[in-house]
């Protein structure tokens, strides 16, 4: 049995809902050939690139030091990093969470307790969520449960301009694109389809009457057709049959094709991705390294505070998402940028091993930090004759 809510007003004192029960539910208040704007082609490749991007991130426990933050890895880091479900991986965790967050505007996540510790995060089905404001908060109501926000996790995007804390999503900013790229596509199909389009026209001196009737219209063609071979070239005498091939309408002549690559680029601008990753254009690496450190990262952002906000209690913790590993490089420029980490003393060599996945090496010096071209101790840094004091050459 299914059931379909509506709320009108986001006040719990006076909530309009309406109730439909049964498993034609849908079929009775959709028509036929609906599709949710959620299953859209166009839409969910854009939401899954995102998605599968932000999914890749590692989630990396911090914690603020002395000389710098530093990263944990404990068990708590490996709860949320390697298995926050008990049912999911973490790359299929956040790729639900982001794909709730695009679609539906919020994604809520109720954490599991068992002896005061993590246990399993649960995402709630974003569908059967509701958000009913209560004074100067609010209550997220799930099928017959209610959740005050400081018992769930809750990852909102785009917040709604009157009841900010629930999300939108891009919905309404993508919903008249989506139309004409249905328009558009439906249009393409149909054309396609269509059994008007013939690739020969033949001209024949006949009355309009013979042409009109379908056994005499096929009696003049085939006494030119049927008694030829396949290939053969027809024998006609001159001037009573003229053969043109003749160009139909194509999709260009139409504008069909410039309408759907427009309205792509439309669609990808919307949601924020870089319009070759939907099939217009070719690869760009700075295009490609500026959505990661934007949009991605915006998503990583929102993930990042609020399960620091609501899973810790130390005020010197907190989780980040690491997009590192996300950009793109060029090999060469990878190799220079170590060497310059190295060389100036900002990475140790083991260091410079693991950015391209290589691992320690248990020699003397490999974790010691070094600097120019003689690869000092940074601790010795004060020792260089070239560091003159007193003018004499001599370090006193």
């Amino acid at each position: 049995m299914g059931i379909l809510t509506r709320n009108v007003h986001k006040t719990r004192a006076d909530p309009v809902t309406m109730w439909l029960n049964g498993a034609d539910a849908r079929d009775i208040l959709c028509p036929i050939g609906y599709t949710p704007l959620s299953k859209n082609e166009e839409i969910r490749r854009c939401v899954y690139k995102i998605a599968d991007l932000v999914s890749n991130m590692t989630i990396m426990l911090m914690e603020n030091g002395t000389n710098g933050d530093i990263r944990l890895k404990n068990e708590l880091a490996k709860k949320i990093d390697v298995y926050p479900n008990k049912n999911m991986t973490r790359k299929n965790f956040i790729h639900k969470i982001v794909t709730d967050m695009i679609l539906a505007g919020n994604s809520v996540v109720y954490p599991k307790v068992k002896n005061g510790l993590i246990d399993d995060l649960q995402i709630l089905r974003a569908t059967d969520l509701n958000f009913y404001e209560m004074g100067d908060s609010y209550d997220i109501h799930y099928r017959s449960t209610t959740f005050a926000p400081d018992e769930v996790l809750h990852f909102v995007l785009n917040p709604d301009d009157e009841y900010p804390f629930e999300g939108q999503g891009y919905t309404q900013m993508i919903k008249q694109t989506v139309l004409n790229l249905l328009q558009a596509n439906a249009t393409k199909t149909g054309f396609l389809r269509s059994k008007w389009k013939p690739s020969l026209i033949i001209s024949v001196q006949s009355d309009a009457e013979e042409l009109q009737d379908p056994v005499l219209r096929n009696k003049i063609l085939g006494s030119y057709t049927d008694t030829t071979e396949i290939g053969e070239p027809w024998l006609i005498p001159t001037g009573e049959i003229t053969v043109q091939t003749i160009q139909p309408l194509s999709l260009k002549d139409l504008a069909i094709q410039d309408s759907i690559t427009l309205d792509l680029r439309s669609l990808a601008a919307a949601i924020g991705v870089p319009s070759f990753m939907v099939g217009i254009g070719d690869f760009n690496k700075d295009e490609y390294n500026n959505f990661v450190s934007t949009k991605i990262m915006s998503f990583a952002i929102i993930i990042q505070q609020e399960m620091t906000k609501k899973l810790l209690f130390s005020p010197t913790m907190y989780f980040k998402l690491n997009p590192k590993s996300l950009m793109q490089y060029d090999l060469a420029e990878k190799v220079g940028f170590v060497k310059e980490l190295v060389g100036g003393g900002m990475l140790n060599r083991n260091e410079g091993r693991a950015e391209f996945d290589y691992s320690p090496v248990d020699v003397d010096g490999m974790n010691d930090f070094t600097v120019l071209e003689n690869y000092l101790q940074v601790a010795d840094l004060s020792k260089q004759k070239k560091l003159v004091q007193g003018g004499d050459g001599v370090v006193k």
